[in-house]
């Protein structure tokens, strides 16, 4: 089957799909999307924590404009090894998106819009600007719908379980796109071409070049491993001369995250301070606990240095006693619940919950008398773990941690049994790089200059962060990047239709 259009987008995530309705807006021309799952929308369905700077929204609702001082700490972070001139596009992008799509919201979804400044030191839950609900239920899947409302007043058309195979590229620019769809091959021509294309994550070999250890790792499930992120993009971006920025690859890796699933009762007791962390070969390894004292984005590149990275937390009934006590305790305090630690019921009901969880036939969950039975039944060599625990409660009687530095203040020996033992996994937020964009997001070319009538956007798009000891560094967070490079690749792009 043969179309033809002014602008082909190769994704219908978030950011393809902002990209097509604006161009398709600005051009007047006809634009198709290529989505390869059977929905459009991608992960913006399930994203929230829109960063926004510089809306007339905000202004109407007296949210002072932070972008200045916002883009310094953000280019400080990240070693101003960044165009500041894309940092600068994109952070205004955020505010110029939301203006625009406010046009086109229902007003008792915009009713539901939070206004609130930036706060610089409170990194999980001062997000600057409007925000919607919380993860499980956030603005992404809003903004999705708005997005094809509109498109498909402006005749954007939106292919589903089309799978972008190839391009044709004449002249250094891509003239045809070739994709595969449930009733065969179909080829569009076109004049610009948008990779909006997403993550690699699925794409084993890629990981395998960028971080082996992740696949090998235990890691829990989420949508940031949706089975269609397998890095199309980019053989057709090479094809085209576009510059695959590698140095901009990498997975941002969190945990160690509940095994259960963050719906579990016990993943509340993974925040304990008192907690004992240790691997699968029965050893401490950090100062517990890792968060809020590191980026929890950052902690599961440690995790990845152990074996598979897997863990277990370890309590015992006198250390059970102190969590409830300091939840119960601290239940008051405004900022107490930013990593997940309610008020607690009494340790007899947690026991049961551990009880419950083995009786299930759970091995990520283990009660037992002695250390070494507890060792047993979650697989860890009891001799290790007995030792391990042995150290670490003469390191409390001494009242210093001299292996791993913990605070004195938490640490609280593993005496009285029972002891429990809850299995952590690694998680991940996603993968990250591709293609080198200026501020237009117009692809730069592997061979200098840039790629005439492409450009990139969210996942795939380099530029917005750089990678320090392969922890990712950005001047803006994913959904934001998305939605704000989305709408500069829509203008850009309608531009250049009419050049």
């Amino acid at each position: 089957m043969e179309k033809t259009c002014d602008i082909v987008v190769l994704g219908g995530g978030g950011s393809g799909l902002v990209a097509a309705v604006r161009a398709a807006e600005l051009s007047g021309g006809r634009v198709i999307v290529l989505e390869k799952g059977k929905v459009p929308g991608g992960g913006m369905l399930f994203a929230s924590t829109m960063r926004t700077f510089g809306s007339n929204w905000q202004r109407e609702r007296n949210i002072p404009d932070q972008s200045v001082d916002f883009l310094q700490k953000m280019m400080d972070l990240t070693q101003w090894r960044l165009d500041p001139k894309l940092a600068k596009n994109a952070i205004l992008a955020t505010g110029e998106f939301f203006d625009w799509y406010s046009q086109y919201e229902k007003p008792e979804i915009l009713a539901r819009y939070e206004a609130r400044p930036y706060v610089f030191d409170i990194p999980v839950n001062g997000q600057p600007g409007p925000q919607i609900d919380t993860f499980h239920n956030g603005s992404g899947r809003f903004i999705v719908e708005t997005m094809l409302r509109r498109g498909q007043e402006l005749g954007v058309e939106v292919l589903t379980e089309h799978r972008a195979t190839d391009v044709e590229v004449t002249d250094g620019r891509i003239t045809a796109v070739t994709a595969k769809g449930p009733e065969g091959p179909v080829r569009i021509t076109c004049r610009v071409c948008v990779l909006a294309i997403g993550s690699w994550i699925c794409d084993r070999d890629v990981v395998e070049k960028v971080c082996p250890a992740f696949n090998r790792a235990e890691v829990l499930p989420s949508a940031h491993q949706n089975p269609n992120y397998t890095g199309d993009g980019i053989p057709l971006a090479e094809k085209a001369g576009a510059l695959i920025d590698w140095d901009s690859f990498c997975l941002r890796l969190m945990g160690p995250i509940c095994s259960l699933g963050d719906r579990s009762k016990l993943d509340a007791l993974t925040h304990a301070d008192c907690a004992v962390l240790v691997d699968l070969n029965a050893r401490r390894f950090v100062a517990e606990p890792m968060a809020p004292r590191i980026d929890p984005f950052d902690t599961g590149l440690i995790l990845l240095q152990h074996p598979k990275g897997k863990t277990f937390f370890l309590y015992s009934a006198n250390t059970l006693r102190r969590i409830v006590d300091e939840t119960r305790k601290n239940a008051d305090k405004a900022d107490f619940d930013v990593f997940g630690m309610p008020p607690l019921p009494e340790p007899e009901v947690i026991d049961g919950w551990f009880r419950e969880a083995v009786d299930r036939g759970s091995k990520e969950v283990g009660v037992a008398d002695t250390v070494e039975e507890l060792a047993e039944s979650v697989g860890l060599d009891p001799k290790a773990l007995r030792d391990t625990v042995d150290r670490y409660n003469a390191s409390c009687a001494a009242g210093a941690d001299w292996e791993y530095f913990k605070d004195p203040a938490t640490m609280v020996p593993l005496t009285e049994g029972p002891f429990y033992a809850l299995g952590a996994k690694l998680a991940t937020d996603g993968a990250f790089g591709g293609v080198l964009v200026d501020p237009s997001m117009q692809a730069y070319a592997a061979e200098g200059g840039l790629v005439p009538g492409l450009f990139v956007t969210g996942d795939f798009a380099s530029g917005r962060h750089v990678v320090l000891g392969g922890a990712k560094k950005q001047v803006l967070n994913d959904m934001s990047w998305a939605l704000a490079s989305g709408f500069i690749a829509g203008q850009s792009a309608a531009r250049a239709c009419a050049e």
